[in-house]
């Protein structure tokens, strides 16, 4: 037994005692290195355990290298800290703090114990598995210092800083029991959780899957026994290796010599719960002894990796579960489910199994060379990836070959039970099929074990098997057929529509198709396994006879079969097929008839091309039509002229009468054709039986005539039906003129006599004899006067023409029919009567023309009751609404057709007939409509529209209570249709507005209020609650002085800014856009300087020259103290501010200089003023090359990817590589610039630094001056006109900003330095300014930008945005040396600036709206060239609310104001207005009403910037504690430094108001907004302190 905890501690005491053994773990990987240097290996080991960080690693390593120790049994025991040997049972949830491995074989050798100290020197030994020499190092995962103790040595190990030392000693004599055993002792780094038995279970049984030695693993907890594994394995037998199968691998490197198979026994006892359970599992290895040969190049190589040569002989296993095993339920096997492969895929072991699948339902073992981490197989070193690929090539062998063994298996049992039996054809009992079955699912299983799935983590694995699997036999797949096992190309894939009459022909066994499908289609698509082919089916046909049921199946088959079969292969089909009648055989092509049990003709005589009854009695009459085209339904006529040729039919009464039956039976469904031709063959013959014996048809009565005795009446038994007799020339009944004759004396009979008569031989009369009864006038009317019996012809009528002798009828004045006695409606006569036409109540027409004028009024009333009364009854099938009969009253007093009136009340109000109100119940009944159509409504209303306000209220509120019943399009004509009455005129919809106080511009529109019922309506037909604007845009087109006289400057802005959110409208409505080009609306400005001497004749001067119409007023600025002049004008006419140099040179009438502002004029024609001016450069005295050029040119090459950055390509004219190496840069003494503005043609000229010219080979140069200040504005604007294809004034603002400035100073103000230029050139190049800054004494820092740390938290939530996405390095860009110090920016560059904060200043305007809509945005910025990252606003939807002390306040749309405007909450948002007051014009010198206060209730919106209009986030000031006590509370911040709420609120919403200002220059959160808001914090930031510094601010505070 091995040494106990206590034990093996102090030997471990005695091993690091042991004086003169101490040796430093070395690195072997470092050995090679030419000089010696330390190697931190604590750090070493973490990174090799960082890829070394498998499940159980540490066990897997130390159970492998007791396997190569050749030990039979390992134990493993947890200890914990304090262990309780008393307890009965073990405490799983107690936290362990050691762990004891041991193993039984083998002691360590010399060799082996210094190899532990010695990283990366693998085990040189070939036939074991260690490659690399890291496995023991698994061990610092759990355990910082382990110890080891083998034979009679042990090895401590222990930590020096980050170097890792070891002492060996021998191991005392008393102690030498131990020496049987080798022990690891690991103290735990920490006390941990005891290990999920389940899974560790799982893993121990899966490992000793492939061990060649290790058969035993025991696992304690303290002295608690918890799990035993015992694998034992039963003797092998050798697998003979088929000659089909190829045994060398692709390029020779492995042959294959023999193969073993095994069954093994796997038997778990372990603890669970409160006993222990035992588990046992069986499985097969299958063992493959391959003989290796690799080159010496390679092995070298291989040498070289894994620190050993290949071996000159090795094994490859394959672990895999039998046909009889696979049926085990694995529930019932939770231990050794990761050892069970089936049904999911096994592993790749490499000793012990790895992360690696294998595609296929069995592990495989053998000297795969993995990673280091040993998880997966290295395919990327290219020598071991061969080997590996060559190992993959025999695992696909070795699992075909045993698939193969599996199948032959199965194949001896299914000839065993299957084909021995005596008569094989004889039906299959309950045994044999119980046996087929098992069969199928043995082979299903097999199947299913070695098919292949995509393996994980590399594919490449179940790849190279899955091919070499099929590629090294040259036989085809076995499978289960219908026919025992066979080769996969010799079998069918199974179509149970064939298999009932395919006896002959082997198929796959269905139940192993169904159960593969995927597999089998996968080989059906690789050409391995074929479907059954009509070439089969011919096959089949030609050997043999069909029995009825299979000639039945084969004709189900082939209604669908046949749509893809060609015209001879249909032909051969039909010539192929036999069909079996009586003792021969006929082919199905001499068929043309088949009979249906409905003809009755199935037990008749049938013409010989009739097919058998017992075939087509299974299919449908479509079924067997579809089968072939030649083949149809047997008719009655066929048949008649077949049968007719038989001599008894004529002979034989009882023959004749089945025929006739037969015929009468199916006479109705007889084409009229047939039914002619078939009496033609009927009528010639004596087939009658009659009194007087058997007769042609023409010559017999029916049974019916018994008027006379002496007529040859039929004597049939069973009498066919009289309809097909009649048509064969059968009289039913005695001529009418002969009866007429015997019954009535001219001039003397009487009508009710007749009828009499009549009735009694009703059934005997044809339709000619009773349509001339209807057509006869016989019956006379009630009260017609009658002077003799005699009849008289001119009284009398046809029936058809008189009404039913009843009261009623009588009352209404109607024609009824004489009668003698009571009238009887169910008698046979009234019948009869009825029959030839005797009307029983009033025809509709009648009715409806009596209850009409000009009849009296009783009658009317009386008819129109009638009609209500009786209307469901007798006339709603007759009835329709678009009778012309006017017979409805009305409550106008007239009378209306259906169509003609209304049963709403309300339409009266447009002059529509409306129902009297007492036939307002019947309207539903009459089909009255309740309201006229949509489309009468619309004519109506366009042709006869209302002419007075009262009348069109009425109207209006009408339809809209019938809104829904127009259609849209119908809506849309009256938008511009003229119909509402509006001060004795009629105006259209879309130009009209509802009326209300607050409307915008109320007074320069149409409006109008019709009460809000008939408003709804008039709101559908176009009247809008205010402009849109786009309606604005049309409005102020049309009278743009009338807006601005009665609107003034400011707001007249505000509305070109609402028209402006709407281009993309604009774009797209062509007829808008040409109107609003010739429009003069867009006003022009320009700013009225005391130098400037301006006639007030040329205030209207446009740019041509000729005089303008448009309007011009003068304006003061207070805040410039200036003259700004407007004026209205067309967009070519105004210029846009690209150049406020030019602007102020010039002084043309310009753009307001709004980016909103300057998309719309610019859509409209205006254009850039520099496109207006030509600039001439002189450049005087020599060119020439200095060092201040060479200095400038390297400037520019190297800031060229700042200067670029952000611009897309489209807006290039030259690109970066042009720039770096195509621009020159010379020097000359004096440059003179000429400026002609185009329009006036006035030329202005002055002095410059800077300019690019041309020479005659096309190459650019940039000039600068030999003057001592670089003005960088100049090169900055003269490389903008190059570079750029639209410049504006903040493009040369930004370049001369970059071009001035040291890197380290942009990098201080947020530039992306580090990430436009290669990040380490960039430092570099900054420490260089730096020291040539220093050298200089030249202070570049700003103290400004220091005091705005950007450390805080304030200034980083202004940030979110700004500095997000991935930082990318840029190639090495060649340094050049700078010869000059950067100084401050020049004079001129600084008053741009500052006029541009000014400017974006003064552009900030109030909202003046009564709501706010932002849709959310989210767009790409370019930080650099080549990098992207999002940046996002959120969506705002706010409504106003008042005020907020002297500022609008607006809040979200779902917030109540009342709810938010309490006493505290009006008291702190004045607070807060007020501090925004004073930072506005304190500071910054901003409009007050440009300062909006808002409020939501989430969301990170602090601030945000409208179009020039700022709006704050009370929210963020009351949650930042701005408003805490008032503002009074004092802070810390550093050391005993403090400040006041309110003071930490000024510099809060200070840099907020910055970072707002910003956003007037550009929208998104780069670096270009960073640089604009750092210049307002610099520009105005001694404004905030004199502020804050105020005794008014301290006393505030």
């Amino acid at each position: 037994m091995a040494p106990t905890s206590s034990a093996l501690d102090a030997l471990r005491a005695h091993a690091l005692l042991y004086t003169d053994n101490e040796v430093r773990v070395e690195a072997r990987s470092l050995t090679a290195l030419s000089s010696h240097f330390l190697v931190n290996q604590r750090h070493l080991i973490d990174k090799i355990l960082a890829r070394y960080s498998a499940e159980y690693v540490v066990y897997r390593e130390l159970m492998q290298n007791s396997d190569d120790a050749g030990a039979e049994a390992v134990e493993i025991v947890f200890e914990t800290a304090s262990p309780n040997n008393d307890e009965a049972t073990p405490n799983l949830s107690t936290k362990i703090t050691k762990v004891i491995f041991k193993n039984n074989g083998i002691d360590f050798r010399p060799e082996d114990w210094n190899r532990l100290k010695k990283i990366a020197e693998g085990n040189p030994d070939e036939s074991k598995i260690g490659a690399f020499g890291v496995g023991f190092y698994s061990l610092f995962s759990i355990c910082e210092e382990p110890f080891i103790s083998s034979g009679q040595d042990c090895m401590a190990f222990y930590w020096k800083n980050d170097q890792l030392y070891a002492k060996q000693a021998p191991i005392l004599e008393k102690e030498e029991q131990a020496k049987s055993w080798t022990t690891f002792l690991l103290d735990l780094r920490e006390p941990m959780d005891m290990l999920n038995m389940d899974k560790f279970s799982s893993f121990l049984a899966q490992s000793l899957g492939f061990t060649g030695n290790l058969c035993d693993v025991t696992v304690y907890l303290d002295r608690h026994r918890l799990l035993n594994i015992n694998k034992k394995i039963r003797e092998s037998r050798p697998m003979t290796i088929p000659k089909t199968m190829d045994t060398t691998s692709p390029q020779k490197m492995f042959k294959l010599k023999s193969v073993d198979l095994q069954s093994v026994q796997m038997e778990v006892s372990r603890w669970t719960h409160e006993d222990h359970t035992t588990e046992k599992a069986f499985l097969r290895t299958a063992s493959g002894n391959l003989d290796v040969k690799v080159s010496e190049k390679d092995a070298v190589e291989m040498e070289r990796t894994t620190k050993k040569r290949p071996p000159s002989q090795t094994t490859l296993q394959l672990l895999y579960l039998g046909h009889d095993e696979t049926g085990a339920p694995a529930g019932s096997k939770t231990v050794f489910k990761d050892l069970l492969p089936f049904p999911e895929q096994g592993r790749i072991f490499i000793g012990f199994p790895t992360h690696q699948t294998t595609g296929f339902c069995g592990h495989v073992a053998g000297r795969f060379i993995p990673t280091v981490e040993r998880e997966s197989l290295d395919f990327v070193d290219k020598t071991l990836q061969v080997w590996n690929h060559e190992l993959l090539s025999i695992a696909g062998l070795l699992s075909r070959m045993i698939y193969e063994d599996e199948l032959a298996q199965i194949g001896n049992l299914y000839n065993e039970i299957i084909l021995s039996r005596p008569n094989s054809d004889a039906a299959v009992d309950e045994s044999i099929a119980r046996a087929i079955e098992m069969l199928e699912k043995c082979a299903l299983s097999a199947l299913k074990a070695f098919q292949l799935h995509p393996s994980t983590p590399s594919p490449l694995v179940g790849s190279y098997i899955d091919t070499y699997f099929f590629e090294m036999s040259t036989s085809g797949l076995s499978v289960l057929s219908s026919h025992g096992i066979m080769e996969l190309n010799k079998v069918r894939i199974p179509d149970r529509a064939m298999s009932a009459f395919l006896e002959n022909l082997p198929v796959l066994s269905t139940y192993v198709y169904l159960g593969s499908y995927d597999f089998m289609d996968k080989l059906e698509k690789a050409g391995r396994v074929q479907r059954i082919s009509f070439r089969d089916v011919l096959e089949e046909l030609n050997s043999r006879t069909l029995t009825a049921t299979q000639m039945v199946a084969m004709l189900q088959w082939w209604m669908k079969a046949k749509y893809v079969v060609s015209d001879a292969d249909t032909k051969a089909f039909f010539q192929t097929a036999l069909v079996s009648s009586g003792n021969s055989a006929r082919p199905l092509s001499t068929f043309k008839w088949f009979v249906t049990p409905a003809q009755g003709l199935v037990s008749m005589p049938l013409p010989p091309e009739t097919l058998p009854h017992g075939i087509t009695k299974e299919f449908k009459v479509p079924e067997l039509l579809e089968i072939s085209s030649v083949w149809q339904e047997l008719s009655l006529h066929e048949w008649s002229m077949f049968i007719v040729k038989k001599p008894d039919f004529e002979t034989a009464p009882e023959f004749a009468e089945k025929v006739l039956l037969v015929l009468s039976r199916g006479w109705s469904q007889v084409p009229e054709a047939s039914q002619k031709a078939i009496v033609a063959l009927l009528a010639i013959k004596k087939c009658i039986p009659t009194r007087h014996g058997m007769k042609i048809p023409k010559e017999t009565y029916l049974k019916t005539v018994t008027l006379f005795t002496d007529l040859p009446v039929m004597t049939f038994n069973e009498q066919p039906v009289d309809k097909l007799l009649i048509a064969m020339g059968a009289r039913q009944t005695v001529e009418l003129e002969l009866v007429f004759s015997r019954l009535v004396d001219v001039g003397s009979w009487d009508h009710m006599q007749l009828v009499k008569y009549l009735t009694s031989i009703r059934s005997t009369l044809t339709s000619d004899e009773f349509n001339g009864l209807r057509n006869m006038p016989i019956f006379p009317r009630t009260g017609q006067s009658q002077a003799s019996s005699t009849p008289q012809p001119a009284n009398r009528h046809i029936a058809s023409a008189l009404y039913t002798p009843t009261e009623t009828h009588i009352g209404l004045g109607l024609s009824a029919i004489e009668w003698k006695g009571d009238w009887d409606e169910e008698s046979d006569e009234a019948l009869l009567l009825f029959e030839l036409g005797l009307e029983k109540e009033p025809r509709l027409d009648d009715l409806l023309m009596l209850a009409a004028p000009p009849n009296k009024q009783a009658v009317r009333e009386k008819a129109l009751q009638y009609f209500l009364d009786n209307f469901q009854s007798l006339y709603s099938n007759q009835y329709d609404p678009k009778i012309e009969v006017a017979f409805l009253p009305t409550t106008n007093g007239s009378f209306q057709t259906p169509l003609g009136c209304f049963s709403n009340k309300n339409c009266s109000a447009m002059d529509f007939p409306v129902l009297q109100q007492d036939m307002k119940i019947h309207a539903a009944l009459l089909r009255i409509e309740e309201n006229p159509s949509s489309d009468v409504l619309l004519n109506k209303l366009l042709v006869s529209p209302p002419t007075s306000k009262a009348q069109a209220q009425q109207v209006f509120e009408y339809l809209r209570s019938i809104q829904g019943n127009f259609l849209p399009e119908q809506l849309t004509t009256l938008k511009t249709a003229k119909f509402i009455p509006l001060d004795g005129t009629l105006v259209d919809p879309q130009s009209c507005y509802f009326y209300k106080d607050d409307l915008p511009y109320r007074d320069l529109l149409t409006t109008i209020d019709f009460k809000p019922h008939a408003n709804q309506f008039l709101k559908a037909c176009g009247v809008k609650e205010e402009p849109s604007p786009i309606d604005l845009a049309q409005l102020v087109a049309h009278s743009p002085e009338k807006f601005l006289r009665h609107e003034g400057v400011s707001r007249y802005k505000s509305i070109l800014r609402q028209i402006a959110t709407q281009l993309d409208a604009i774009k797209a409505n062509e007829s808008l856009l040409e109107e609003l080009k010739r429009s003069s609306f867009l006003l022009g400005e320009k700013r009225i300087y005391q130098e400037q001497d301006e006639s007030p004749s040329s205030r209207g001067t446009i740019a041509d020259g000729r005089q303008s119409a448009g309007f011009v007023r003068d304006e003061l600025d207070e805040n410039m103290g200036q003259i700004v002049r407007y004026k209205l004008d067309r967009a070519k006419n105004i210029y846009l501010v690209d150049d406020s140099v030019l602007q102020q040179i010039f002084a043309p009438f310009c753009a307001p200089m709004e980016e909103l502002l300057e998309s719309l004029y610019e859509l409209l024609g205006s254009t850039p003023i520099s496109k207006q001016v030509e600039d001439t450069y002189d450049p005087k005295g020599k060119l020439k090359k200095t060092d201040r050029s060479y200095g400038m040119q390297a400037r520019v090459v190297e800031r060229a990817p700042l200067l670029l950055n952000g611009h897309p390509a489209s807006r290039l004219n030259f690109n970066l590589e042009w720039l770096t190496t195509k621009l020159k840069v010379l020097e000359v003494p004096e440059i003179q610039l000429h400026r002609k503005f185009l329009p006036t043609r006035v030329t202005k000229s002055e002095g410059t630094t800077a300019c690019i010219v041309q020479d005659e080979k096309g190459v650019h140069y940039l000039l600068v001056t030999e003057q001592v200040d670089m003005d960088y504005f100049d090169i900055a604007d003269s490389l903008a006109k190059l570079l750029l294809r639209k410049k504006k004034l903040n493009d040369s603002i930004w370049w001369s900003s970059l071009l001035s400035s040291t890197l380290e100073n942009l990098k201080r103000k947020g530039f992306q330095v580090d990430r436009i230029l290669n990040a380490k050139n960039a430092t570099a190049r900054i420490e260089a300014e730096k020291a040539a800054t220093a050298a200089a004494g030249t202070s570049v820092t700003s103290p400004l930008s220091e005091g705005l740390g950007k450390d805080s938290a304030v200034w980083a939530t202004h940030q979110k945005g700004a500095f997000t996405g991935n930082h990318a390095s840029r190639p090495q860009t060649p340094t050049s040396p700078t010869i000059f110090i950067d100084k401050a920016k020049s004079a001129e560059h600084q008053r741009n600036l500052v006029q541009s904060l000014k400017s974006a200043i003064l552009n900030c305007r109030r909202h003046g709206e009564q709501s706010v809509q932002c849709e959310p945005t989210e767009s790409q910025v370019s930080e650099t060239l080549t990098q992207l990252y999002c940046d996002s606003t959120p969506m705002q939807s706010l409504k106003i609310a008042g005020h907020a002390g002297d500022l609008d306040f607006y809040i979200h749309k779902n917030c109540n104001k009342d709810d938010i405007k309490t006493k505290e909450n009006v008291k702190s948002l004045k607070r807060f207005a007020k501090l925004l007051v004073t930072l506005a014009k304190e500071v910054f010198g901003l409009k007050q009403e440009s300062i909006h206060v808002m409020y939501d209730t989430e969301g990170p919106t602090i601030a945000f910037n409208r179009a020039g209009s700022l709006f704050f986030n009370w929210r963020f000031y009351v949650s930042l504690g701005h408003d805490e006590s008032e503002g009074s509370t004092v802070k810390r911040i550093q050391g005993k430094q403090s400040v006041t709420a309110r003071d930490e609120g000024l510099i809060y919403w200070f840099f907020t108001i910055a970072h707002e200002l910003a956003h007037n220059f550009v929208t998104a959160h780069d670096s270009k907004h960073e640089y604009y808001m750092s210049s307002f914090c610099e520009q105005y930031l001694p404004a905030l302190i004199a502020v804050m510094m105020a005794p008014s601010s301290k006393t505030a505070a």
